[in-house]
């Protein structure tokens, strides 16, 4: 994320490259940490909280008016509450994709498709097949073709080993989310600089 926020700053597209795996593999830590997180509420107003406190960095930093990627979890984890809850997943899923377009948030439809992917990631040809869907799709609608190479984020999953995890302590639950508005402060000063 970082350096794909450097490669923003500076406009070097190698940067922006490497960039596009970062989302991904957020999606996918976000689909473990929801996995094992019982307050969902919890979790859904840390995002919300998170997310007002860094939208003025995000947009000094991107120039860009729309939702940071905070919302964009936020607004995951609220269709994510309404799919467990619906009889009509489909209708939710719908709704919550075609909603955070409508709302201008972070990576839109694909960041709920991608979530929802990612919650059921396993090396398998349907999977493979979906992933490259939906990544083959969001390329052709962002018209921006360099965002093709998050379809190879999971490759870096293949040689993830659950046994390596370890608890993470306090600190490095919140590093993220402190982090993330701060270091686009600091990019947006560059910015300006620059």
């Amino acid at each position: 994320m970082l350096v794909d926020h450097i490669g923003l700053i500076l406009n070097l597209e190698i940067l922006r490259i490497v960039g596009r795996l970062s989302f991904p593999l957020f999606v996918w830590v976000f689909a473990q940490n929801w996995q094992r997180d019982n307050d969902k509420n919890k979790l859904s107003k840390r995002l919300l909280l998170f997310g007002i406190l860094s939208e003025i960095p995000y947009i000094l930093m991107s120039k860009h008016l729309s939702l940071n990627v905070m919302f964009s979890f936020f607004w995951i984890t609220q269709t994510f509450l309404y799919l467990r809850k619906s009889e009509n997943k489909l209708l939710v899923l719908a709704v919550g994709m075609i909603s955070a377009e409508i709302l201008k948030i972070d990576y839109g439809w694909y960041g709920v498709a991608s979530s929802l992917l990612m919650l059921e990631f396993k090396v398998s040809q349907e999977w493979i097949l979906g992933w490259s869907l939906v990544n083959i799709l969001y390329t052709v609608y962002c018209g921006w073709l360099p965002q093709m190479f998050a379809m190879f984020a999971p490759l870096i999953l293949i040689f993830y080993k659950p046994s390596h995890d370890k608890k993470p302590n306090e600190l490095e639950k919140r590093f993220f989310y402190y982090f993330y508005p701060i270091h686009m402060a600091g990019l947006a000063a560059l910015r300006a600089i620059v």
